[in-house]
């Protein structure tokens, strides 16, 4: 079309006819302009704030765990680490540092009960090499005879700097220990999360809490900072070997996953899993954006067809929809990149708090905005694409005739189904964004609380399998006849007595390698013994059998055991190793165990056989009868204050409450997310049936005038389109329906594998399925009742008049 040129200083008297349209268009359709632009600003502002929040958080988590130093490797002597000891790791030509530690399980009491706390030996606060950690507030080092805690572990102890709790390590009485300041250990799991407590000492502290003073743990740290762990184990071995020789044995060694920070790995998931669904809720708006853009068009589809026949080419139409859809896009971009850059920053520091660990810096690297540009204009006009090249290619005469009937082929093949069918397929592209927009609204929304059940019932299952109130275990092994003098205790319903040893994954001529932190708890191995016919627990069998009385020879693995060694199967043989004694087991069976670390259990008889321990047991797993939460804490501590007296050591004691509590919290906040993401895309979702369905109404509106003529009533057209809105959000429920099973199956695996390492029970809801129904239904109500009764209400002459 030929450029026309305007008198007068307005800038618009250089632009063609068709830009000029297009600015008229804009101010005669504002809302929709503001629908479409508010949707791609909300989904592109979320994912610029996941986007931007995983870029700052992956960089902080690492500079803040690499910045203590972590040791590579951890070398338990049982003699003690001496400064000759030292001396020999450091002539090693891969050992780039080594110090003395040390750490010991002991038990802090915090109102009337005893929680688990994990202290700290250091041999010299000046000069941290390895695992370091910062003072944040108080003394340093801590004067003889007080602890500092790490800063996440006040709400655990209920104490903090100034006050004084009492301690009790394995083989000491209890002391009241003074805090006297807080540190930050950014290299530990949260002391929320792992429901203990957290504490550094001296030496000289250890001695004052009844421990020998002597410190059994040799961290090393390999020049270049290997990242491949077979490396690392592999020259952790050399040292170990080289302290043999010295006459220093190494009882074990444990090693970390290279370079990680211990959540690291559930941080990455939460994130990728949040950035996913944010990108899906940035296709949902661009389809959105495509459904508000065939509304417009369908008001504008006559003069289209007057455009064309002045000679307007179909590149320049389409021309002039790509450029409103661009223009969109950049707007919306520009106002969505400073809600990103704030939502990113409140993420990242959202996310660092709940993982103790600090933000050295909230910048944002500069490839996050180019991916948030790129997503803001190419996915709107990757969706907007089918209504611009469906409308830019109609001819000249169907656009001028177009009624807002399905014409030719498809209005013979409509004309056998239903009329209310009839009238939703008669703009199949059209119904098709908007189902896609529903159902997959409605599938996140299904999906999120089909999760959020399967999480609640995996949390059941350590109900339903354990019978038990409390676990108590022992420093050293104890006569099985201890059971019989804890069942005299009032409130006390049953006691097992059970065998337990630490236990790693044995390779034959070589030292134990444990794939575990320093905290001793992530990645550990054990083993347990039941008695014959327990009655305290009953895990779910995934393949084999349980043990039977006087099995030998057999072992039967949860399933956190078997992921530690993931090629093993029903018939194989373990070798294991218990303290250093070397054990092959066949595999007979492997259950799933919620909520603990890995366990290998073998009868009784066989584990006093293996560890020359007969009549004799280390772990007491005790029922109470009490009816009520506050009888039961009472039993636990009375129990407790029996085994004091008797002078019997306790190394931790775990009520059962607690373990639920630990379990639930470390992916709780995924849930919660999951849920919240859900609710936005169901929104934006429902937002597409309100457009889906105006743009219905209004391509008809001269269809209905015709109607009127013919004796429709208002109250019949009113039916026909809320009838028509109903059909096609009853429609979109069935499919969302059938898109949440894979949705959830695959988010179960996701989500249940990294809390759980197996994956969610597979619940499908009937609430959410029922919710969403009645959400679509009564959205598809408020979406067509003002239209239609705008069309009941309009004349005939007028309807035949609309464009």
């Amino acid at each position: 079309m030929r450029e026309v040129r305007l008198s007068g200083p307005s800038v618009r008297a250089s632009l063609a006819p068709r830009w000029l349209k297009l600015l008229r268009d804009l101010r005669g359709e504002k809302g929709r302009v503001l629908l479409m632009m508010a949707a791609i600003l909300v989904s592109l502002a979320a994912v610029g704030a996941v986007l931007g929040g995983f870029a700052v958080l992956t960089r902080e988590i690492a500079v803040n765990y690499l910045g203590t130093h972590p040791a590579s490797a951890t070398l338990e002597l049982d003699g003690g680490v001496d400064a000759a000891a030292i001396g020999e790791a450091l002539r090693h030509p891969a050992v780039a540092n080594a110090e003395a530690r040390d750490v010991v399980l002991a038990r802090a009491r915090v109102g009337a009960d005893w929680r688990p706390l994990l202290l700290f030996v250091v041999e010299d606060f000046a000069h941290l090499r390895l695992n370091t950690f910062r003072p944040e507030s108080g003394a340093w080092p801590p004067p003889e005879g007080t602890m500092l805690i790490e800063r996440a572990a006040i709400p655990m102890l209920q104490a903090g700097p100034g006050k004084a709790v009492w301690v009790k390590t394995p083989l000491g009485a209890p002391r009241e220990v003074p805090i006297t300041g807080l540190v930050h250990d950014p290299g530990l799991a949260p002391a929320w999360q792992e429901r203990q407590g957290y504490g550094y000492i001296t030496r000289a502290t250890l001695a004052l809490l009844g421990e020998a003073p002597v410190l059994h743990e040799l961290r090393i740290a390999f020049r270049d900072d290997p990242v491949d762990l077979a490396e690392v184990e592999s020259a952790a071995a050399d040292v170990a070997a080289r302290l043999g020789k010295l006459g220093r044995p190494v009882h074990e060694i444990r090693v970390p996953p290279p370079r990680q920070h211990p959540h690291q790995k559930q941080m990455v998931t939460i994130l990728f899993l949040l950035l996913a669904f944010s990108v899906m809720a940035l296709g949902l708006s661009a389809v959105l954006v495509a459904n508000s853009l065939a509304a417009m068009l369908a008001r504008q589809v006559r003069e289209i067809g007057v455009m064309k026949t002045l000679g307007a080419r179909t590149a320049q139409i389409a021309a002039l929809y790509v450029a409103l859809v661009a223009g969109l896009g950049a707007v919306a971009l520009l106002l969505a990149m400073p809600l990103g850059v704030l939502g990113a920053r409140v993420l990242a520091r959202a996310v660092s708090g709940m993982l103790n660990f600090d933000l050295t810096s909230i910048s944002i690297p500069a490839w996050v905005f180019a991916v948030q540009a790129a997503a803001g204009v190419i996915v709107p006009l990757l969706v907007a694409a089918i209504p611009i090249g469906r409308a830019s290619r109609i001819p000249a005469r169907e656009a001028i005739d177009r009624q807002g009937a399905a014409t030719g082929a498809l209005r013979v093949r409509l004309a056998m189904l239903p009329p209310v069918l009839r009238n939703i397929l008669r703009r199949p592209a059209r119904l098709a964004l908007t189902l896609a927009l529903l159902s997959a609204g409605g599938a996140m929304f299904m999906t999120a609380l089909n999760v959020s059940l399967g999480w609640e019932r995996n949390l059941e299952k350590i109900y339903e399998t354990r019978f038990y109130d409390v676990e108590i275990r022992l420093r050293r092994v104890q006569p099985v006849a201890l059971a019989e003098s804890l069942r005299g205790l009032p409130g006390v319903r049953h006691v097992e007595s059970w065998g337990y040893s630490p236990a790693a994954y044995a390779r034959p001529g070589r030292i134990d390698v444990v794939r575990t932190y320093p905290d001793r708890g992530h990645g550990s191995l054990a083993v347990l013994a039941p008695p014959p016919a327990t009655s305290l627990i009953r895990f779910p069998l995934m393949a084999g059998r349980w043990l039977r009385p006087g099995d030998t020879g057999a072992v039967v693995l949860n399933h956190a055991a078997l992921a530690q060694a993931p090629l093993t199967k029903v018939g194989d043989p373990v070798v294991l190793s218990l303290d250093g004694q070397v054990v092959t087991w066949k595999v007979v069976g492997i259950v799933e165990e919620i909520g603990s670390a890995g366990v290998a259990y073998v009868s009784d008889e066989e584990f006093a056989r293996a560890t020359g321990t007969p009549g004799s047991a280390r772990l007491l797993r005790i029922a109470t009868s009490a009816g009520s939460p506050e009888e039961r804490i009472a039993t636990i501590r009375a129990i407790e204050s029996s085994l004091a007296q008797a002078g019997i050591g306790v190394e931790a004691a775990m009520p059962f409450s607690e373990l639920r509590t630990a379990v639930g919290d470390h992916v709780d906040i995924l849930i919660r997310a999951l849920v919240a993401l859900a609710a936005v895309m169901a929104v934006v979702g429902i937002l597409g049936l309100g457009a889906a369905m105006g743009t219905s109404v209004l391509e008809r509106t001269r269809e209905f005038g015709v109607m009127k003529t013919v004796g429709a009533t208002p109250r019949r057209l009113k039916r026909m389109i809320v009838g028509e809105a109903l059909a096609t959000g009853a429609l979109s429920a069935i499919l969302a329906l059938a898109l949440s099973v894979p949705l959830t199956a695959a988010v179960d695996w996701l989500v249940g594998i990294l809390g759980f390492l197996a994956p969610l029970p597979f619940v499908l809801s009937p609430g959410a399925a029922l919710l969403w129904l009645v959400l679509v239904g009564a959205a598809s109500l408020v979406a067509t009742l003002l239209p239609a009764r705008r069309v009941a209400r309009l004349s005939i002459r007028d309807a035949l008049d609309r464009i």
